[in-house]
């Protein structure tokens, strides 16, 4: 699947999608529990199928999912594995995922390759807030939510030319967003 757009000479141009997850809600119910071992809770267990349903329905379908080895990640990027019938071995943990910040993140996107249109990003915040704010500065995000979905496109070829300030922001969707909508 290769998607293309035109730009503003009606050339054809390709496009990447990066597609960043924050993991639903985890569990704090055990406090000397490690960090990289929470699982999620009942509303964590609740939202990521929701959200992995409305990724579908919106057509975005990743080829590849790259998480965090952290439990509460890698739970979520198997949920939205099964929603979208995407085999768990396309599932590939990353630990820079769960230590590291944006400049990390980056290099962990270049290195994919270019025959992969989409990918599904499963992470942390702080890190996922500041990596989609340096890769679309205009998009000036405060806060990713637990479960926050933000589909990300970039006018590129292959994942290595992607840079910080050259996404555009497709959508940025979140559990509540449905709840606020409905009160």
């Amino acid at each position: 699947m290769n998607k293309q757009g035109n730009n503003a000479r009606g050339s054809i141009t390709a496009m990447k999608t990066l597609i960043l997850l924050r993991h639903a809600k985890s569990s704090w119910n055990d406090q000397a529990q490690r960090d990289i071992d929470r699982p999620l809770n009942e509303r964590g267990r609740h939202d990521a199928p929701l959200m992995a349903d409305r990724l579908g329905a919106r057509g975005s379908i990743p080829q590849r999912i790259i998480c965090s080895p952290a439990l509460r990640t890698v739970t979520t990027a198997e949920i939205f594995a099964n929603r979208l019938h995407i085999p768990l071995e396309l599932i590939q943990h990353e630990r820079q995922i769960y230590l590291g910040g944006p400049a990390h993140l980056l290099h962990l996107v270049r290195q994919q390759e270019s025959n992969i249109d989409c990918i599904l990003l499963v992470g942390h915040n702080p890190a996922l807030t500041d990596f989609l704010n340096e890769l679309c500065p205009d998009a000036r995000v405060d806060n990713m939510p637990t479960c926050c979905v933000a589909e990300l496109q970039f006018q590129s070829a292959d994942w290595t030319s992607v840079d910080f300030a050259q996404a555009t922001l497709k959508t940025l969707d979140y559990p509540k967003l449905d709840r606020a909508a409905a009160g």
